[in-house]
């Protein structure tokens, strides 16, 4: 049982050090952030969006 807890730290280890892998990481939260964001970005707009409001019909 203790080999298997080694050989599973071992890969968290061996997974942290390679810089492709932790790279791949970042791309893929930058996507999401950037994806979250936009989300954010486009309900704010659509609440405080300015009205439609046209003098010459009220008159």
């Amino acid at each position: 049982m203790r080999q298997i807890i080694f050989y599973k730290d071992l890969w968290k280890e061996e997974f942290w050090e390679n810089p492709w892998e932790v790279g791949g990481l970042v791309v893929i939260g930058l996507f999401v952030g950037t994806f979250l964001f936009f989300i954010l970005f486009a309900v704010l707009f659509g609440f405080f969006s300015p009205s439609e409001r046209k003098a010459y019909e009220e008159e």
